[in-house]
């Protein structure tokens, strides 16, 4: 994947259980959440990220086709540090990665 090129060590999640997994494993520096998962809503699980008093300071950009307005404001409502609608440039996901983190 682009982002291990680049020279991030990534974890893979498809569904809640998978997700709640990759979180066990250790405290990640940034997450980048999709809004549309088989299992669960990617907002609610950015609103429980944010309840959990180890998971809230971590950033998350959320990653969707949900373009509209009212989805982008639920987002960063919800504590979102970002917010990248499908189809997305790979240059815009690495340069929002590098900003979230301090990198660029």
């Amino acid at each position: 994947m682009f982002m291990q090129m680049e020279g991030y060590e990534m974890r893979f999640a498809g569904n809640r259980e998978e997700i709640t997994a990759a979180l066990r494993l250790g405290k990640p520096d940034l997450v980048l959440l999709d809004v549309t998962l088989p299992d669960a809503d990617g907002f609610d699980v950015l609103v429980r990220m944010r309840q959990h008093p180890v998971l809230k300071t971590i950033p998350v950009i959320m990653m969707t086709a949900k373009a509209s307005r009212e989805a982008v404001l639920k987002g960063l409502a919800a504590g979102a540090t970002g917010y990248i609608t499908k189809p997305f440039d790979v240059d815009v996901i690495v340069l929002a990665v590098k900003s979230v983190l301090g990198l660029a």
